[in-house]
């Protein structure tokens, strides 16, 4: 897999393209969506959280979950254990209530083979007693009105039982008061109320569902079906306040039903729905729903809650999502490319002047985030047990926000070593940043400290993906404290490590890629800092921290490596150093590896610009180490013709040219882009070479050399056009607008004169004069 290819195009449009044939080119990049980039670090649950996966912090309307909580399908299995008896395996239960299909089961039943077809399932052995025949009646009636509400896909696969079939027959509709009434047996008579209440919801009988609920539900509560119930009811209100006042009941009773809730809840009723509560748990909740969406700072909420319901588990919840969001505002600008929260207001300004902004923001979030720290340091000691081991863990990721590292190893050092896996992963990552900000970080103790760390929140991530953003986080802020070090090798490997493990959205990893094992190092590093990498690749006997960074991260083949040592030589302009390296590859590299054989397929000694399409050949074998040999030469000769090579050379190695794979990895035309995984590129490179890259000062050092030396006219000629192409595209490459070009527009020099002057009988003139150059000069 190689990088996804994108157009870049060019911000300067003129005339004059037409006759250079510009060949257009592109541009590897690649984005993602703001959720995948945001930073989280805070993610420590408490027992119950399940149910509130949906509402954690999210640059989406709601937190991507692909899982449900089955709480209340296993309590709906312990009910029917607990009515006919001990020896029914729930599981059982749940297989024939929730894993078999109406068609699977009825065929069964029709058969005679209902033991056979669930061999040892304990359930159906007991539905089968006739003790229990209404039992399995009841089971049968369920199943047969699933089918009833699902026809388009039941009943094709059997063959047996089919639409036609004389042995099936529909669930008997005609007189559902008859089946509740003929019920014997309290806990049948409910469920049968349930099942047809829920019927007369999807018909949209809404009398009817708040009848039965009614009738049946509001005065016996001990059982899972009355929230659900309730649930339906709810929707078949038309009092909005009272809907929203029955949806929270049902959200504080049941889990199966949360997402749903917050489906229907209808907002901007908090007033008229508080004025109907009866207790303050009753309001808790409702201020919790309130703010479960809210992605503006909401610590007005959560200090009513506390008042409320000091040890409740939503209020749990509110104090980690705060601590998310100020996570996104805070470290998302800070440690990713895309410069920005996931989450941006109305209003809120970070384009028009970025850099104050991003000051501004930062400054009102650090107050924010003190705010909240100040009020949790002020509740702790009146919190118990798991609350108050997630309130420490709480104020400690705070105080690392803040960098107040003393008082945030303080709090990491108070949560109880009792503390659920999650609180002690959570003091894991919280002793990591204390070791990334306080600790030497080329001690081989250290780093072999934090491997123990990183290693202790990996296990735990193998239970639970959705914590692999933490530690997509962590690696991303580890990163950045190695290379605020000078450490570019590990900083690196750290940065491949968090991408790695960014929610497995980055999946170019699964399949690695030569750009994969440079792309940060092409953007960060020094010749001395591939060295580095060079060697730890080849270090036999690594460190446990050595060997964990490179695990996944470190290119198998050491020419990668070696061709951005090359690369970036030759950027120096060091050409011994840049042949040296070359040389010591095979001289097949670049035929079999990354896109080159793609770009770097043509003649480097004749400039692109002037080449028609229907003249350019793409069957040059490109040897990079055989081309700066060349240039070396040159050099040392020193002679007109020789300058005019490599001015030529140096032209086609710019990002006009042909041969910029030399330079670069990637094209653009000097727009500005942010690339996702190594953001945007274009500053630095306008520093290649020179700045030869971009302005073409090296290859304009050349032309202007081979004019002045040399003694044939037509070489003169080449220069001297090529003089004025170079100042061309220099000049554009600093205009971006229409109106900075109307203020500063381009005037061409003395060497376009010259051309149409002193150079007019050359051949070099009469294959490239054109109109639109000569209107340069007019």
């Amino acid at each position: 897999m190689e990088p996804k290819i994108y157009p870049a195009i060019m911000r300067v449009f003129s005339s004059l393209l037409f006759f250079l044939s510009l060949q257009v080119s592109f541009a590897c990049g690649w984005s993602v969506s703001p959720e995948t980039s945001r930073l989280v670090l805070f993610k420590a649950q408490r027992e119950g959280f399940f149910k509130l996966t949906p509402f954690y912090y999210s640059a989406d309307y709601y937190y991507a979950t692909n899982t449900v909580s089955g709480v209340d399908q296993e309590l709906n299995c312990l009910e029917w254990q607990k009515k006919l008896g001990n020896k029914i395996n729930p599981k059982d239960v749940h297989t024939i209530l929730y894993e078999t299909d109406a068609e699977q089961f009825e065929n069964a039943f029709e058969s005679k083979s209902l033991k056979k077809a669930f061999e040892k399932n304990t359930f159906i052995e007991a539905l089968l007693l006739p003790k229990n025949k209404t039992f399995l009646n009841y089971i049968l009636f369920a199943k047969k009105l699933e089918y009833n509400s699902n026809i388009d896909v039941k009943w094709e696969s059997w063959e047996q039982v089919g639409y036609n079939s004389k042995d099936h027959k529909l669930a008997d509709l005609e007189d559902f008061e008859k089946k509740i009434k003929t019920a014997k047996d309290p806990f049948l008579k409910q469920r049968y109320a349930f099942l047809i209440l829920r019927y007369s919801f999807y018909a949209q009988d809404k009398n009817e569902v708040i009848r039965l609920y009614d009738t049946y539900f509001a005065e016996n509560k001990n059982t899972i079906l009355q929230p659900w119930a309730l649930y339906y009811k709810a929707l078949c209100i038309d009092d909005l306040p009272l809907q929203n006042y029955l949806l929270s009941k049902v959200f504080a009773t049941c889990e199966e039903k949360s997402f749903a809730v917050l489906q229907h809840y209808n907002w901007k009723l908090t007033a008229e729905t508080l004025a109907l509560v009866q207790n303050n748990e009753e309001r808790s909740v409702i201020l919790s729903i309130e703010s479960f969406r809210n992605p503006a700072p909401d610590l007005k909420t959560i200090k009513e809650v506390y008042e409320l319901s000091p040890n409740s588990l939503n209020l749990s919840f509110l104090i980690g999502r705060e601590i998310n969001k100020l996570e996104d505002w805070i470290f998302t600008p800070q440690y990713t490319t895309n410069g920005s929260p996931s989450v941006v207001f109305e209003g809120t300004d970070w384009y028009g002047d970025y850099v104050n902004a991003k000051n501004e923001n930062f400054n009102k979030d650090i107050l924010y985030l003190r705010e909240l720290e100040y009020f949790l340091i002020a509740i702790r000691e009146q919190t118990s047990g798991e609350q108050k081991d997630y309130i420490t863990a709480a104020i400690a990721q705070l105080c690392f926000m803040d960098d107040d590292i003393e008082l945030g190893k303080k709090y990491t050092n108070m949560i109880s070593d009792k503390a659920n896996a999650s609180i002690q992963m959570q003091k894991n990552i919280q002793l990591a940043l204390v070791s990334l900000k306080q600790d030497d970080l080329k001690s081989e103790t250290v780093q072999n400290q934090l491997f123990k760390y990183f290693d202790a929140v990996e296990n735990l991530v193998e239970t639970d993906n959705g914590l692999f953003k933490n530690l997509y986080s962590l690696y991303r802020i580890a990163s950045g404290e190695f290379y605020k070090k000078n450490d570019r090798v590990t900083a690196g490997l750290l940065m491949m490590k968090s991408d790695i493990k960014n929610e497995g959205i980055y999946s170019g990893y699964n399949n690695p890629y030569f750009y994969m094992y440079i792309g940060y190092f092409e953007r960060t590093a020094t010749v001395e800092d591939i060295d580095k990498l060079i060697a730890l690749q080849q270090k036999e006997d690594k460190t446990t921290f050595e060997k964990y960074i490179c695990s996944g991260t470190i290119a198998p083949n050491i020419d990668y490596y070696k061709d951005l040592k090359g690369t970036i030589a030759f950027r120096n302009n060091d050409l011994e150093l840049a042949y040296e390296t070359f040389s010591s590859m095979p001289k097949d590299f670049w035929e079999k590896n990354y896109a080159f054989t793609d770009f770097l397929n043509e003649n480097p000694f004749t400039p692109k610009i002037l080449q028609k399409q229907e003249e350019r050949k793409f069957d040059y074998r490109f040897n990079k180490a055989e081309f700066i040999a060349k240039l070396i030469q040159l050099k040392k000769q020193n002679t007109a013709s020789g300058n005019l090579q490599l001015a030529n050379a140096y032209f086609n190695v710019s990002y006009l040219g042909n041969s910029w794979m030399m330079v670069a990895y990637d094209w653009t035309s000097g727009e500005s882009y942010i690339d996702y995984v190594y953001g945007d590129n274009s500053e630095k490179e306008k520093t290649y070479q020179k700045g030869n890259y971009y302005s073409l000062t090296m290859a304009k050092m050349y032309y202007e050399k081979a004019l002045k030396m040399s003694k044939n006219k037509n070489e003169k000629a080449l220069a001297s056009l090529m003089i004025f192409e170079c100042n061309y595209y220099n000049h554009y490459a600093n205009i971006i607008s229409a109106e900075e070009e109307e203020k500063n527009p381009f005037k061409a020099g003395k060497e376009l004169v010259d051309f149409y002057s002193l150079y007019k009988t050359t051949p070099t003139f009469k294959k490239y004069n054109c109109p639109l150059l000569q209107s340069f000069i007019n």
